[in-house]
């Protein structure tokens, strides 16, 4: 007995992105174990306070190191009018190059992706 009944088949895929399961399935983890939810929902609050204070953590070492850049900036653009100022042209030139290293270091350097 054939019969060349074609066969219909579904399939259905679903995605999502986030800390936290769709709704349906953070019930359904809540029903398979009686306070999984909770503690689902805890571990993704726990998370995103990591995440927070790794940001916040990054944010003040960038802060420094412009604090620093500026500092030997302004450093090297002092030595160089007090070399002039004492006659002593040869002496500007390395506070001189320094500066505009720095300058271009900034400029041309690797960026780092955000």
């Amino acid at each position: 007995m054939e019969d060349n009944q074609p066969i219909l088949t579904a399939s259905q895929s679903v995605m999502y992105s986030g800390p936290l399961p769709t709704s349906g399935e953070f019930a359904g983890y809540d029903k398979a174990l009686p306070g999984a939810a909770e503690r689902l929902l805890s571990m993704a609050e726990k998370e995103a306070e990591h995440r927070h204070e790794s940001e916040d953590k990054v944010i003040k070492i960038g802060s420094r190191g412009q604090i620093f850049g500026f500092s030997v900036a302004i450093l090297a653009i002092v030595a160089v009018f007090v070399s002039l100022f004492l006659n002593q042209p040869l002496g500007a030139i390395a506070p001189t190059i320094v500066a505009l290293s720095g300058l271009a270091a900034v400029f041309v350097g690797k960026k780092h992706p955000r």
